[in-house]
């Protein structure tokens, strides 16, 4: 025989005021599974704060580069430079030692109207060239630059090789002719810098392939360390404010970039963060309060659902009472009753619409919402005596019998809603089963367990596991239509004042083998 459980038995429900703790972590995780969904609309909302940000900080970055834009201007200018120089003849005349200092990124110098030698650097001086492959190379970029209509000239990527690597340009002055490199990480870059922002420099400077703008990964050096002057590509890319020249004055597929120092740059990156931590904040509070909305929209639309499967239940409950009442009353004026007995008669009636007014009300405080318990009283065997003396009438109407076995044991419990519940198996017992009914009463493992069976046709496994739901009636196999009338709202009500009562409730039935009911409330 199979057995379906419908709720387990929790003694300390129904004796206190307010939901189990099943019962709150049950709400509680409905409420998970909806913040889940309000997370998955702020997920939406993500990039819309984190747009704002950007845009913000991108105003900040935009302000800074026009504040600073003067001082890369000078750092270009520097590189486009020819300052005079006088005629020299050896390469180490004070002169020369001079404007080298001035100069510190010239490489080669050639004299255009004199006797046209390449004159190459050596520290803080210059030498004649010799005929090497380097020196056939600048005085090509030399012949080109005399040629081209500007003061300045880059070479092309297929003219340099390393044009990868060092920055290169040529400048034409009034009378001679300057090749200068940029060879990153050289102290003399340093010293050009020194040289253009004298002792206090407002930011840091570095050179940075065009390809390499926003790469991850890069390679930092220690000479590109924050206090010097000059950054490393790596750097310039973790820098969230940056000051980009773009312009051609370095040659195809080169920027000059500016950053701040490292104190500056902290500032920025707290003031974006901040920024950015505060929109997604207002992201998740719009996504939060959306949610929300939906799960209060679900929540009324799922109260009102219950209400009125609660309602219609509580009607459904009502319908054997009255027709008991029915019967009583009819036994009365038909007069086939002695004085005492229609006087007996009379007093059951009047018990019978105190339990009646009883159950109205517990199925409405139930509606409106109230988690009030009723009082818990003792249930002993002369109680349910009573309940099943009760419904006697409609067994005899039907011509069933109800047995009853009972233990002395005795339990606790709301009586209404025990009295209700009894009446659903029994009813259900009664109009749905077959041959003999049996109430029985046992008390183990601490509690009262209450069973009623009856000899009908059971049912199928998977009609076991619909039991409960509202609204579900049953056929039997080959019979068109349903045995009795109604809504089959009773074993639904029923399974519901069983959760909130904490008692534990089963039904077990196999084709064949009658249809059984377990209801275990505490024991006194």
């Amino acid at each position: 025989m199979q057995t379906r459980r419908i709720s387990r038995f929790h003694p300390s429900r129904g004796l206190h005021r307010g939901p189990s703790i099943w019962q709150r972590l049950l709400n509680w995780g409905g409420a998970a599974l909806l913040v889940v969904a309000g997370l998955a609309l702020a997920y939406g909302l993500y990039w819309a704060p984190r747009q704002f940000a950007l845009n913000q900080m991108n105003r900040v970055a935009q302000a800074y580069a026009d504040r600073q834009m003067a001082e890369m201007a000078k750092v270009e200018q520097h590189w486009m430079d020819v300052p005079v120089l006088q005629a020299f003849q050896r390469g180490d005349e004070p002169a020369i030692k001079d404007y080298l200092q001035r100069q510190p990124l010239v490489e080669a110098v050639l004299d255009r109207w004199g006797d046209r030698i390449l004159w190459i650097r050596e520290g803080n001086r210059l030498v004649q060239a010799k005929d090497t492959r380097t020196t056939q190379m600048y005085r090509a970029w030399i012949a080109q630059a005399e040629t081209y209509p500007r003061t300045q000239w880059t070479p092309l990527a297929s003219q340099d090789p390393e044009h990868d690597r060092i920055p290169s340009t040529v400048v034409r002055g009034d009378q001679y002719m300057v090749i200068k490199r940029w060879r990153a990480g050289s102290p003399l870059v340093s010293d050009a810098l020194r040289e253009v922002f004298g002792s206090e420099a407002p930011l840091r400077v570095g050179i940075r392939r065009t390809m390499d703008a926003g790469r991850k990964g890069l390679r930092k050096y220690a000479w590109g360390k924050d206090p010097s002057l000059q950054v490393d590509t790596a750097r310039i890319n973790e820098t969230l404010v940056t000051v980009p020249t773009f312009s051609d004055y370095f040659g195809e597929g080169w920027d000059l970039v500016g950053v701040p120092f490292a104190a500056e740059a902290q500032q920025f990156q707290s003031q974006y963060n901040r920024l950015r931590w505060s929109a997604w904040s207002v992201g998740a509070v719009v996504a939060l309060f959306v949610a929300l909305g939906f799960w209060l929209r679900h929540r009324a639309r799922q109260k009102a659902l219950l209400d009125a499967d609660r309602m219609a239940s509580l009607t459904h409950s009502l319908k054997t009472p009255l027709a008991i009442l029915k019967f009583r009353c009819d036994t009365i004026r038909l007069g086939r009753l002695t004085q005492d007995q229609a006087d007996e008669e009379l007093l059951k009636l009047g018990s019978e619409v105190d339990n009646l007014t009883l159950m109205i009300e517990n199925g409405l405080r139930v509606i409106r919402g109230s988690e009030d318990v009723l009082p818990a009283s003792e249930v002993d065997p002369g109680w349910l005596r009573d309940v099943a003396e009760d419904l006697q009438p409609a067994f005899d109407a039907e011509g069933r019998h109800l047995d009853l076995h009972l233990a002395d044991s005795s339990g606790k419990a709301p009586l209404p809603s025990l009295r209700s519940a009894l009446f659903t198996l029994l009813e259900n017992a009664l109009f749905h089963g077959k041959g003999k009914v049996v109430l029985e009463s046992e008390l183990r493992r601490g509690r009262l367990q209450l069973r009623v069976s009856d000899e009908g046709p059971g049912v199928e496994p998977h009609q076991l596991r619909a039991i409960g739901r509202p609204f579900l009636r049953l056929r039997e196999h080959g019979n068109e239509g349903f045995q009795r009338e109604g809504q089959g709202l009773g074993l639904s009500l029923l399974c519901q004042v069983a959760e909130k009562e904490g008692w534990g409730l089963s039904f077990a039935s196999s084709p064949g083998h009658g249809f059984h009911a377990t209801l275990e409330i505490p024991s006194s």
